[in-house]
C-alpha cells in the first residue's frame, strides 16, 4: 500500500506541478467565466454605444424608410409608418426619407457604409424591398417582426376598402389564429439537447486526455529505461495502479476546478439572465438537470476514466516506442466513439429507448451513454446508481485483466507483445 501511495504522489505532483496543467487551467477557467458572461457584456456594450454610429459595436442602428404610392396617401398606411407606430416593431431609430428618396445606388452605398442597419421601400400591399447590412445579424433579425407588420397593415387596408357590410365578418375571420397550449413532457427538447450534447462531448475528450496522459507516461518511461528502475523497487501492479490513480486526482482537480468555475459563471450571470431573459436562463433552468449534475459528472467521469486508463496502461505496456502508443491506444478510441455515436443517436431519439437503456449497461458504453439518458429525464437516480454499480465492477474486473498484461508489457523491451503472448499473460498470472 505504501509503494502505489508513493508512486500516486508522485504522478500527482508531477501532473499539477507541470505549467501546461496550470496554464490549462486557468485558461479554461477564464473562458468560462467570459462565456457566460457574453450576454452581460454585450448588453453593456450595446447601451454604451446608444448613440450617432452605433458606439462600441461600430455600425449605425439607424433604419430607413421610404414609402411611395398608397403608403403616402392611404390613412391606414399614413398611422402605421409614423415613428410611434413604428417603434414596436424594431428598436431601431427609424428615419424617414419619403420626401428626397435616394435612389437603389445611393441606398445600397449607404447601408455598405453602415449608415444604417437596414431599408424599407414601400409603395403598399404586400411586398416590400428589404436592404439588409449583410455584415450584421441584427438586419436580418428585423425582418421576420417587418414583415408580420406590414403583413397585418396590408390586411387592416384590405378590410377597410370592403363594403361596410362586410369589414366586420372580416376582421372577425382574418384575426382567427390557431392557440397551442404546449405542454412539455420531459422538459424542453431543444435544452436538453444542447446540455446533452455539452456533457457527453465534456466526458468524451477529459476522458481521452486523461487516459492517453497515462498510456504516454508508460510509454515514455520504458523509453528512457526508467522502468527497469521501477519495478525493482515497486511492484508492476502497485506502479500501474499508482500511476493511474495519482492521473486520476490530478485530472479530478482540474475537472472540479472547471465545473466550479462553470457554476460561478452561472451563479454571477444568473440574476441578469432572469432579468433580461436570456436564452441561457432556459438551458440553466428549463432542462431535466439540476444541481445534482456536478456530483453525477465527477463521479461518472472518474468511474469512466479508471476504466479506459487500466486498459491503457496494460496496452502501452507492451510497446516501448512513442510512435507505438498510438496504435496500441486504438480499442479503447473505438470504444468510446462508438459510446459519443450512441450518445448522439440517443439525444436525438434516433434509437429505441428499450435498447439505449440496456446499452447504457455496457461499461464501455455507460459513462457517456447513461449521462445522455439523465439529461433526457429517461434516468433517474435508481439508474444513475445501478449505473456507477455496473462500472465499478468493471473497473475492477479490467484493473486485474490490466495488471496481468501490465506485469508482462514492462518486462518487453525492442520488441511488442503479440496477442498470443497477452493471452498467456493472462491464462499464467
Amino acid at each position: 500500500m505504501k509503494n502505489i501511495l508513493n508512486v500516486l504522489r508522485y504522478e500527482y505532483k508531477g501532473f499539477v506541478s507541470a505549467k501546461s496543467f496550470r496554464v490549462v487551467t486557468i485558461v479554461f477557467v477564464i473562458c468560462i467565466i467570459a462565456a457566460t458572461s457574453i450576454p452581460q457584456i454585450a448588453g453593456a456594450i450595446s447601451s454604451a454605444g446608444g448613440g450617432e454610429g452605433g458606439g462600441l459595436l461600430g455600425g449605425s442602428d439607424k433604419a430607413a424608410l421610404i414609402l411611395s404610392g398608397d403608403a403616402l396617401t392611404n390613412e391606414i398606411y399614413i398611422n402605421a409608418f409614423k415613428p410611434d407606430s413604428l417603434q414596436g416593431v424594431s428598436s431601431a431609430a427609424w428615419v424617414n426619407l419619403s420626401d428626397d428618396p435616394p435612389d437603389t445606388a445611393a441606398l445600397r452605398e449607404t447601408i455598405q457604409e453602415g449608415e444604417y442597419l437596414f431599408a424599407i421601400r414601400y409603395s403598399g400591399g404586400t411586398t416590400f424591398e428589404f436592404y439588409a447590412a449583410g455584415n450584421r445579424m441584427a438586419s436580418y433579425e428585423a425582418l421576420g417582426p417587418i414583415t408580420a407588420y406590414i403583413t397585418e397593415v396590408a390586411r387592416q387596408a384590405e378590410i377597410a376598402a370592403l363594403p361596410a357590410g362586410e369589414r366586420e365578418a372580416a376582421k372577425r375571420i382574418s384575426s382567427l389564429t390557431a392557440d397551442a397550449s404546449v405542454i412539455e413532457v420531459g422538459g424542453n427538447a431543444e435544452t436538453n439537447f444542447l446540455l446533452g450534447y455539452v456533457i457527453i462531448m465534456f466526458m468524451l475528450y477529459t476522458i481521452i486526455g486523461y487516459s492517453n496522459y497515462v498510456a504516454n507516461s508508460v510509454v515514455t518511461e520504458k523509453t528512457s529505461k526508467a522502468m527497469e528502475l521501477l519495478i525493482t523497487a515497486v511492484k508492476p501492479l502497485h506502479l500501474m495502479v499508482g500511476k493511474v490513480i495519482g492521473v486520476g486526482l490530478a485530472a479530478l482537480t482540474q475537472v472540479g476546478v472547471i465545473i466550479a468555475a462553470f457554476a460561478a459563471g452561472i451563479a454571477i450571470n444568473l440574476p441578469y439572465w432572469r432579468e433580461t431573459n436570456n436564452m441561457l436562463l432556459g438551458v440553466t433552468e428549463g432542462s431535466n438537470v439540476g444541481a445534482s449534475i456536478a456530483v453525477i459528472l465527477i463521479v461518472y467521469f472518474l468511474l469512466g476514466f479508471f476504466l479506459y486508463s487500466f486498459l491503457t496502461a496494460a496496452l502501452a505496456s507492451t510497446v516501448s516506442r512513442p510512435e507505438e502508443a498510438a496504435t496500441v491506444v486504438t480499442l479503447p478510441l473505438i470504444l468510446i466513439m462508438v459510446s459519443l455515436f450512441l450518445g448522439f443517436m440517443t439525444l436525438s431519439g434516433a434509437v429505441n429507448k428499450s435498447i439505449v437503456a440496456a446499452l447504457s449497461y455496457v461499461p464501455f458504453f455507460t459513462p457517456i451513454n447513461m449521462l445522455a439518458r439523465y439529461t433526457l429525464g429517461d434516468a433517474g437516480v435508481p439508474q444513475l446508481l445501478l449505473g456507477a454499480a455496473v462500472l465499478i465492477a468493471a473497473v475492477i474486473v479490467v484493473a486485474i485483466l490490466a495488471a496481468k498484461i501490465f506485469r508482462m508489457g514492462v518486462m518487453l523491451y525492442g520488441v511488442k507483445a503479440t496477442p498470443k503472448q497477452l493471452i498467456k499473460a493472462l491464462k499464467n498470472s
